[in-house]
């Protein structure tokens, strides 16, 4: 299965793929650099999708298929655009958590993607990517990429 077709198969993301990284909304895309774009599978805004459906809970910003070079299979990328500083760690844990359990009830088809789950300071970064706030939000499953994500054209095994 593609991620465009695991998308459209996802309930209420239905609607939601769009080519490269179309998904993402103007102020977020410049902190998203693939080193070849045409290796981009499409991106969904999962925010914006289950916002009416979901309009309190902490969401999870936007999936980013992928196609490494040197993989078979897909790789979704799940990109966080949020400030990164101290006081945001306990926000962004809210929405991996949210995430986690989205995937297992509705996103079961997206949750077969080998896949990084990663915070991009949308803003000032307040610490550094070796940081202990750092290591911490790792040992949960989730990467700090500080201001700017690169999506290198082949995955590190």
């Amino acid at each position: 299965m593609t991620f465009k077709e695991a998308v459209e198969q996802t309930p209420s993301l239905e609607t939601s793929w769009r080519a490269g990284l179309g998904a993402l909304r103007a102020e977020d895309k410049p902190h998203i650099k693939a080193e070849d774009t045409r290796r981009l599978c499409g991106s969904a805004d999962v925010d914006a999708a289950l916002q009416p459906r979901e309009p309190s809970a902490n969401r999870w910003d936007f999936a980013i298929g992928h196609q490494h070079t040197n993989r078979k299979d897909g790789f979704i990328y799940w990109v966080e655009t949020h400030t990164g500083s101290d006081n945001q760690i306990k926000v962004v844990l809210k929405k991996l958590d949210w995430l986690k359990a989205w995937l297992r009830r509705d996103g079961q088809r997206l949750d077969k993607f080998d896949r990084d789950m990663i915070w991009v300071s949308s803003g000032h970064t307040l610490f550094t990517k070796g940081s202990a706030q750092v290591k911490t939000l790792a040992q949960k499953g989730l990467l700090y990429s500080g201001a700017t994500l690169g999506i290198p054209n082949e995955r590190r095994l």
